[in-house]
């Protein structure tokens, strides 16, 4: 009898179990009333629209409308809480003191990254306006948010392959000027002698 009835729990669990997985499956945004969804319908995007500014309240709509599905896609990435910081960071102002305000909306609404990214995004503004460090900061956010790799580094790096890619400017070297201002003296002079006997020859 025990035997059955720990037989029968085992198979309920499992039959839950399998059928959450198929469900998650066939609904990859699961059950999140509020998971972005990429390229949907007009009035999709409407509607997901205003979720974002019930998330973010209507104080902060001027955040979702200016910024669109981008901020949509940010604020359904984050928390309550972070989603209202972040639209709060766009209506002071310093959301704009950044090089590219739309790039660390589309990294903040990554898979994997929303809160720790819009935070350490809204709390090192200054360090982020240097266009290197924004770059760095774009390509594996992550990193920076949680302490794996200071900011000043990776915007060394950008600085260095901007740099290795820029076209070499060839240099003289003092004996090539000094060759060069030469036959430019002396091309100077030949245009000088053939106008004075042109001139002669007219009058």
């Amino acid at each position: 009898m025990v035997r059955s009835i720990m037989l029968t729990g085992f198979l309920c669990s499992w039959i839950a179990a399998t059928s959450a997985e198929l469900l998650a499956q066939t609904m990859p945004h699961g059950n999140r009333p509020n998971a972005y969804i990429p390229g949907a319908e007009p009035r999709a995007r409407r509607a997901q629209r205003e979720r974002a500014v019930a998330m973010v309240g209507t104080d902060e709509r001027d955040f979702v409308e200016t910024l669109g599905d981008d901020a949509v896609a940010a604020v359904f990435a984050c928390s309550r809480s972070v989603a209202v910081k972040l639209a709060q960071f766009y209506s002071s102002g310093e959301m704009n003191k950044l090089p590219r305000p739309r790039d660390l909306l589309r990294a903040i609404a990554q898979p994997g990254n929303g809160n720790e990214v819009a935070l350490w995004a809204m709390s090192h503004t200054a360090e982020l306006s240097d266009a290197d460090s924004f770059d760095a900061y774009l390509v594996r956010p992550l990193e920076y948010a949680l302490g794996l790799k200071q900011i000043a580094e990776g915007a060394a790096e950008v600085r260095a392959r901007r740099q290795q890619q820029a076209p070499a400017t060839p240099q003289l070297s003092e004996e090539q000027k000094r060759t060069v201002l030469v036959v430019a003296g002396l091309l100077g002079i030949v245009g000088f002698v053939v106008w004075r006997r042109k001139r002669s020859r007219i009058y």
